[in-house]
């Protein structure tokens, strides 16, 4: 038997040298690659929206500043600036604006701009609600007393429980973020007014700012107070501004009290005219469209029920005087709607309400005119109806061709085939003839005058 001596037989390969090759060209192909990616590449920088809310406070701007603020959270914002220009506007509108500030899971930063721009009424109670009240330079805020619909003063029980329901919520929003209570009290109760860096130096506002890129220097590291409470890190965030959209810029339109109120009589007077004058569909599609925008108008307002009323008894009334003139059902349908235009919106707030000349002039006017049309058609009505023989018998004409015994006369704009009453008496061209009976298409007719000839010059 062949043997093999020990130290003469072959050793298992050495492996660990091999993997130990394998594994460094791992980590030099790792570090190669990293080596290629850009050095010191800065991080994405975060987009902050930055909402327009400009004009007056309105269900429009309500649903506008909804929509955004629930746009901002579903993007996951950092934080949002809303740029505030207002004269002010109504109570609930404003009201559902700020529950939706506090309620947005970000900082909202209320800017008041550009320069020139205000955030008075209820502009005071949309900066206070921000968690940071910032305003430009040459901007005001304040004037944030309660007026009715109609622009007049409030008194007596109404006007202080409006005047203390509103000074405690200002107040309660301005003491949440560590500002100036009593100042924001006495915009409300003494309609003070102040520029933006009066209320920076009173602690009404937080930051004064010539623009957005300023602004969000400033708000870098800054504490911010109240219910949000953090300190804000906006290194490399850049400005995307989101302006109102067409649709809210129509609906602030139509939810403007007086042209709601407008569309809603040109909607009357164009179903009323379509009642007077059947078949003209214009009046009638016109109107139709007027009022539902109308309706829809006045839907995002705070109707009352009394202003319905009136305006539907107007209507009844203004469509019985067409139909039985006499006057009395006009004018007390004209005087229901001007009624039902001055109560029909219960709006507190600057320019809440319709101007009651506006209802005054056009309740006039859609009144005067359903009484002229109802008058005329009822007019209309009383005339006999006469259509062929009824009305050509008694008509004159002009004698076209000879009538010999059968010719042509002109008469009512046609040409008729015609004959002489009197068989045994022909009428030559040219003689004026009256009608005395129609047989199908032709007429019998008796000369009255000759016609006119000159004589001969010789």
């Amino acid at each position: 038997m062949l043997s093999v001596p020990l130290a003469a037989r072959p050793r298992p390969a050495d492996n660990q040298p091999v993997a130990r090759r394998i594994l460094f060209a791992a980590i030099a192909l790792l570090g190669a690659t990293l080596l290629l990616l850009p050095a010191g590449a800065p991080a994405e920088s975060q987009t902050v929206p930055s909402i327009e809310l400009d004009g007056e406070i309105s269900p429009a701007t309500e649903a506008w500043m909804g929509s955004a603020l629930d746009d901002a959270a579903d993007d996951d914002a950092p934080l949002v600036i809303v740029r505030l220009d207002t004269p002010g506007g109504l109570d609930s509108s404003m009201r559902e604006i700020v529950k939706d500030i506090i309620a947005a899971p970000m900082p909202v930063v209320v800017y008041v701009s550009p320069n020139g721009a205000r955030a008075a009424s209820a502009g005071l109670f949309v900066t206070q609600a921000a968690d940071v009240a910032a305003m430009a330079p040459e901007t005001n805020i304040g004037s944030a007393s309660p007026i009715s619909s109609t622009g007049e003063d409030l008194e007596d029980t109404l006007g202080r429980k409006v005047t203390n329901d509103a000074s405690a919520f200002v107040r309660a929003l301005a003491d949440s973020h560590d500002r100036n209570p009593e100042l924001a009290e006495e915009m409300v109760r003494e309609a003070t007014n102040v520029t933006a860096q009066e209320a920076l130096d009173a602690g009404l506002i937080d930051l004064v700012s010539p623009d957005q890129s300023a602004l969000l220097e400033d708000l870098d590291g800054f504490e911010v107070k109240g219910p949000k409470a953090q300190t804000l890190d906006t290194s490399g965030y850049t400005v995307e501004e989101r302006d109102m959209p067409f649709r809210y810029d129509l609906l602030q339109i139509i939810t403007d009290p007086n042209v709601a109120f407008l569309l809603l009589l040109i909607g009357i007077a164009g179903i009323a005219l379509e009642i007077f004058a059947p078949g003209s569909f214009i009046p009638g599609t016109i109107g139709v469209v007027a009022l539902l925008l109308g309706i829809f108008g006045s839907m995002q307002l705070p109707v009352t029920v009394i202003g319905i009323l009136l305006l539907v008894l107007a209507a009844v009334l203004l469509i019985a005087e067409a139909h039985v003139p006499g006057g009395w059902l006009g004018i007390l349908g004209v005087g229901a709607l001007v009624a039902g235009g001055l109560l029909l919106y219960d709006a507190d707030g600057d320019e809440g309400g319709v101007s009651p000349l506006l209802v005054i002039v056009i309740a006039l006017g859609i009144g005067g005119f359903v009484a002229f049309a109802g008058q005329r058609v009822h007019a209309a009505g009383k005339q006999p109806f006469a259509t062929g023989e009824e009305d050509l018998i008694g008509a004159l004409g002009d004698v076209r061709v000879a009538l010999d015994p059968v010719g042509q006369v002109f008469v009512d704009g046609a040409l008729w085939r015609a004959h002489p009453t009197d068989l045994e008496a022909p009428i030559e061209a040219g003689y004026r003839v009256r009608v005395d009976s129609i047989d199908g298409l032709t007429l019998a007719v008796t000369p009255v005058e000759e016609p006119d000839t000159e004589p001969e010059e010789s």
